[in-house]
């Protein structure tokens, strides 16, 4: 059971991660944009710049995930073998 929350806690912690850096983009691209331009130009593009973070951040952050899940599963597998050979 533990696995299986496991997985729904990963796929949260990316979508959280994504949301809240486009979030952040939004942010302060509107309160620049407010004090500037005032044309959405700078909004847009801060936007933009919050999804590119948040997609590198959140696949950075799956592949940390995937990666503790290999060395977890052979730590197993070397496990399993070691009490076979037995």
């Amino acid at each position: 059971m533990h696995q299986g929350l496991s997985k729904y806690s990963i796929i949260l912690n990316f979508g959280v991660t994504v949301l809240s850096n486009i979030a952040v983009g939004a942010f302060i691209g509107y309160y620049i944009d407010k004090w500037t331009l005032k044309n959405g130009v700078i909004f847009v593009v801060f936007i933009l710049l919050g999804i590119a973070s948040g997609l590198y951040n959140g696949f950075k952050y799956l592949l940390r995930e995937a990666d503790k899940y290999d060395k977890h599963d052979k730590k197993d597998v070397e496990k399993h073998n070691d009490t076979g050979h037995s």
